[in-house]
């Protein structure tokens, strides 16, 4: 019998607000629920775990494999309680980008502020991107939260990067791939397609609003 949608973000309110204060395991969960492999190809959810854990041990620096586990085990108890994959990849998402998320997007706003180059150069190109992809009913400039082409055209950047602009303005090189994943603006994960074929996938990390990066206003 599947979970009610409300007993479901009940429970999954309580599991997280358990962790309201430790952005790591919060990131791992954001991990988990923005996996790219589809229901017919089975999630492919351990074959996660270890991309997940990477995510985490770039981003701070120390080994996450018991924060894994345990939202592994955490999630599995939901499922093998009756809620669908799905539903709890959804449900995590939309309680994360509320009240509870707000450590994690913190933690993604402070670290893409860092005082670093790097930082400095993705920062400016994610509020220029942002601007461009404005919209009339999107009147604050946003990153992140279903941005599903944000890893692509980070991608893609090499030939930007080498412009005079850009040089002149930010030094260089700059790998901004590299920069977007230590800061939480992008997740690397594994993706498993209905054909069987096997490859990493970007992932957009939770939306901010480009002024939570403070010196982009100053």
């Amino acid at each position: 019998m599947l979970l009610s949608t409300e007993l479901l973000r009940m429970r999954l309110q309580r599991v997280l607000e358990s962790h309201a204060e430790n952005e790591r395991m919060l990131d791992a969960y954001w991990q988990w629920a923005t996996n790219p492999t589809p229901p017919v190809s089975g999630y492919a959810l351990e074959e996660n775990e270890g991309f997940i854990a990477t995510g985490l041990l770039m981003r701070y620096g120390s080994p996450a494999i018991e924060e894994v586990s345990r939202l592994s085990a955490s999630c599995r108890d939901l499922v093998s309680s009756g809620a669908s994959v799905f539903e709890l990849q959804q449900t995590i998402m939309l309680l994360l980008g509320g009240p509870l998320g707000a450590a994690l997007r913190a933690g993604m706003a402070r670290r893409i502020a860092a005082p670093l180059p790097g930082r400095r150069a993705l920062a400016a190109w994610l509020k220029a991107r942002a601007i461009w992809r404005a919209a009339p009913d999107r009147p604050e400039w946003t990153l992140g939260e279903f941005d599903w082409s944000l890893g692509q055209d980070l991608e893609s950047l090499e030939k930007d990067l080498q412009s005079t602009i850009f040089r002149t303005l930010f030094g260089g090189p700059h790998d901004l791939l590299r920069e977007a994943l230590a800061a939480g603006v992008i997740n690397r994960l594994y993706y498993r397609s209905p054909s069987g074929r096997v490859e990493a996938k970007f992932r957009p990390g939770p939306r901010i609003l480009v002024k939570e990066i403070c010196w982009l206003d100053q």
